[in-house]
């Protein structure tokens, strides 16, 4: 044995093989060697080697794959492999004793993906084995990111299915895909480490969706089951009629996530000089009232939710507006449109708008908090065994706004 030989099994004398049955490899330089009478490497090249492969004796394998890398077949026969013809190569070398298996994880809720198991790439096997091996580790990560995509896009259907906070604290908070070079398992030491990393990193994709935007998605489930409109941009519409005293309004919201919001208000509405009063009433009974300054080209409102509307005229049927709400944290504008009898008694109007909506100082002071525990987090006042009746009651208040209830509470501080 040569001293590079020597060097290659890393300074380690390994127990003789068998000899390479040379009908069986002069079998496999048929197929894999190219002529004028077979020109091209064919499926059936590929299936013909597989076959001759696994007739060749176990001791004697890893001997025909050292001999057929270092006569250049074995990249040849690697370098035609796709997916499934690799895996089988791999799965046979594995049953040989040539390769072993680095395990991989389970399949955890909704479908996550877990950890994909791989071979172990040693420096010590035939450098064609090892590129099959990176390539394989490549094909399975590939296959891992698909399917982690699918796992986020099954997350994010649940969230929007979720119809309350308990349903959705149950689903838990979404997982992240720990895919790292690390799984391969290289040494740092290993001469092809790079290469090899590099390779695998350009061949796994990117999801289409992303672990940010299920954070998202969930924050925003979770402000509507709470009562609010989740923060984001929006656009709104308003379509409004009027006779004499007697008002009508339909409002409809609609935020960049999706969600959609629609309201249906009647009321009254008197005016004396450029003063407006409107009161108006939802289906649910809930009052809110509009005062009104009219100065001809420019007018100013305020309504009991905190809205305050300045409004300036941009013709004689339309007018620009652009309104803040401190108390929800909402800023926008838009353009509004409105048509009168000849009488004045009667009106009908269109107003179109959009904005931008935060966080409510509400929210804001709860997100600084130390105290106030996320959707996902366990509340402290759980650990101690606190009962639900012996909490203060800013802290009940706090925690039904969260969505637990004395049933929930109960249930989880006997864990």
């Amino acid at each position: 044995m040569s001293a590079r030989e020597l060097a290659a099994m890393g300074g380690r004398l390994r127990s003789p093989s068998a000899p390479v049955p040379e009908d069986v490899y002069a079998s496999v330089r048929s197929h894999l060697t190219r002529s004028l009478s077979n020109p091209f490497l064919t499926d059936s090249d590929l299936k013909a080697t597989h076959d001759a492969l696994g007739s060749v004796p176990r001791d004697a394998y890893r001997a025909t794959l050292e001999r057929m890398d270092r006569e250049g077949l074995l990249a040849t026969y690697v370098s035609r492999m796709d997916a499934p013809s690799r895996q089988s190569f791999l799965e046979q070398a594995a049953s040989n004793g040539v390769l072993s298996r680095r395990p991989g994880s389970v399949e955890g809720s909704l479908g996550m993906p877990g950890r994909p198991e791989t071979f172990v790439n040693d420096p010590k096997l035939p450098g064609a084995l090892r590129d099959a091996v990176n390539a394989h580790a490549t094909d399975t990560g590939r296959a891992t990111v698909v399917a982690y995509d699918a796992y986020l896009q099954r997350y994010g259907d649940a969230v929007a299915q979720a119809g309350s906070l308990q349903a959705l604290r149950a689903l838990g908070p979404p997982q992240t895909l720990d895919l790292r070079e690390t799984s391969l398992g290289l040494s740092w030491s290993d001469p092809q480490r790079e290469r090899y990393e590099a390779e695998w990193k350009a061949g796994l994709g990117r999801p289409q969706h992303s672990l940010v935007q299920a954070y998202e998605t969930v924050t925003a489930r979770a402000q509507v089951l709470s009562g609010e409109r989740p923060a984001g941009a929006f656009v709104s519409a308003e379509a409004s009629a009027s006779h004499e005293m007697l008002a009508f309004k339909r409002e409809a919201h609609a935020s960049a996530r999706g969600a959609t919001d629609v309201q249906t208000q009647a009321g009254i509405h008197t005016k004396a000089g450029p003063l407006g009063l409107e009161v108006m009433m939802d289906a649910h009974g809930k009052t809110e009232t509009e005062l009104q300054v009219d100065l001809g080209i420019a007018s100013v409102s305020r309504d009991s939710e905190g809205k305050v509307e300045l409004s300036l005229g941009a013709g004689p049927h339309a007018r620009a507006h652009a309104s803040l709400n401190p108390r929800t944290a909402e800023f926008g504008g838009g353009i509004a449109f409105e048509v009168s009898d000849k009488s004045g008694q009667s009106h009908a109007g269109l107003k179109l708008g959009y904005g931008l909506r935060g966080l409510t100082p509400e929210r804001a002071a709860q997100a600084v908090r130390s105290d106030v525990p996320g959707l996902f987090s366990r509340p402290r006042d759980l650990d101690p065994g606190t009962a639900w009746d012996a909490l203060p009651a800013e802290r009940r208040a706090l925690y039904e706004r969260q969505g637990w209830t004395r049933e929930e509470w109960a249930q989880d501080s006997r864990r």
